[in-house]
């Protein structure tokens, strides 16, 4: 089967105003799931192309780690955009043991079906492989409203997250595939070629617009001298290995010890065994005066460090999604990341001290660098949202859209 992405001329209409009820559509109200900081600003662009086509009603659900000090509040991060309304969904349990991460689940499925209960949404938007955003997807399954999926098609293979985006694959109506081998995939599911929908992937929209801090700037805002080259770390927990948590994020500080590096790490993910690697970053910071630790950063913040960095070191997929737009060498450890897309500015290493820093010496050498010159990142054009409005504003009868054979 045969998905490419709509060039964007050939988009008409991208952000239309929508049928009216009178001439038969049935598209309202839609509403968006987010649970952490990592798919928030994803959803902007196409938030932001939503609330320019007249006349949606649409609410942001905020649940996760949106509402969690240990993870940096990023509720207050959320962008304020025209016409949607945000409203939060408090489930997240406070530890990471399996039990409480089940429970995190568990209870998610009914705070999120009370959201949508009172959000009463025509289309229901999810994001991702998290799973919180499984149970969110369950929600709006039994309540009998449509499911839009994002980033559908992927494959992580080193986390338990696989699993859960295809489980979400299986449980939706609509589905916008970044890449044509991620809707390839999609199809040879079951889903029928008429839901899926290549878009690219909708972070790539905010880039072709962003303007990064001065480096002066984000150096006075993070606390870092940045007069010498800063590397970006963000190291989530393998959920499918027999490597402890403790054992995994040794390994990356004993390559990082002898680092001469400025430092700037980012907390992980809601996990099983994140706090872990936490609580490790802390002790290894109280050692490192050029080296700090934030729970969490604004898109604009961490696109900046992304900017103005030497190189991101970790298993994060903004390694592998975002970090080639600005042609920035990535060392990606370990299998979190097993079976997604390589762009050309990825070095992969085991989890072994001695390969990691072998790949940051390779990525720091500037032959390296120059290789990356001319690079396009392979993930989009920064034109997802519009092909996504103007799949919505085509959409066809709602009862044909949740009857899948």
């Amino acid at each position: 089967m045969n998905f490419t992405l709509t060039p964007p001329h050939a988009i008409t209409g991208a952000s239309p105003s929508f049928p009216s009820p009178v001439t038969g559509s049935w598209l309202r109200r839609i509403a968006c799931i987010s649970t952490s900081r990592a798919d928030a600003g994803i959803y902007e662009p196409l938030l932001t192309a939503l609330s320019a086509a007249e006349p949606l009603d649409i609410t942001l659900l905020a649940g996760g780690t949106h509402l969690s000090d240990q993870h940096g509040h990023t509720l207050d991060d959320l962008p304020a955009i025209p016409r949607v309304r945000i409203r939060p969904v408090v489930h997240q349990a406070t530890k990471d043991d399996p039990c409480s991460v089940a429970e995190t689940a568990g209870r998610a499925v009914i705070e999120f079906a009370r959201a949508l209960e009172e959000a009463a949404p025509d289309l229901v938007f999810v994001l991702g492989d998290r799973t919180e955003m499984l149970a969110a997807s369950l929600a709006a399954l039994i309540r009998g409203v449509p499911i839009a999926h994002l980033h559908g098609g992927d494959t992580t293979e080193g986390a338990y997250d696989d699993a859960c985006r295809h489980a979400i694959t299986k449980l939706s109506h609509l589905h916008f595939p970044a890449l044509p081998e991620h809707a390839r995939r999609i199809a040879s599911m079951g889903e029928t070629p008429w839901r899926i929908h290549c878009v690219g992937a909708p972070a790539l929209d905010a880039l072709r617009r962003f303007r990064p801090l001065s480096r002066g700037e984000l150096g006075r805002r993070l606390g870092l001298d940045l007069s010498r080259p800063m590397a970006v770390v963000i190291f989530h927990p393998e959920t499918i290995t027999t490597l402890t948590p403790e054992r995994q994020i040794e390994e990356l500080l004993a390559a990082l010890e002898g680092s001469p590096l400025k430092l700037l790490i980012i907390g992980p993910n809601a996990d099983v065994g994140r706090d872990a690697i936490a609580d490790a970053w802390c002790g290894f910071v109280r050692r490192r005066l050029d080296a700090v630790v934030a729970a969490s950063l604004a898109r604009e913040m961490f696109w900046s460090c992304l900017a103005h960095a030497a190189v991101l070191i970790g298993n994060s997929s903004a390694g592998l999604i975002e970090a080639a737009s600005f042609r920035l060498p990535v060392v990606n450890i370990g299998n979190r990341q097993q079976g997604r897309l390589r762009p050309a500015n990825v070095i992969d290493a085991p989890l072994d001290r001695s390969a990691v820093g072998g790949a940051i010496r390779t990525a720091l050498d500037p032959s390296f660098r120059v290789t990356l010159a001319g690079m396009t990142n392979p993930y989009g054009d920064g034109h997802a949202a519009e092909r996504i409005v103007h799949v919505l504003a085509r959409l066809p009868d709602r009862q044909r859209l949740l009857r899948k054979p």
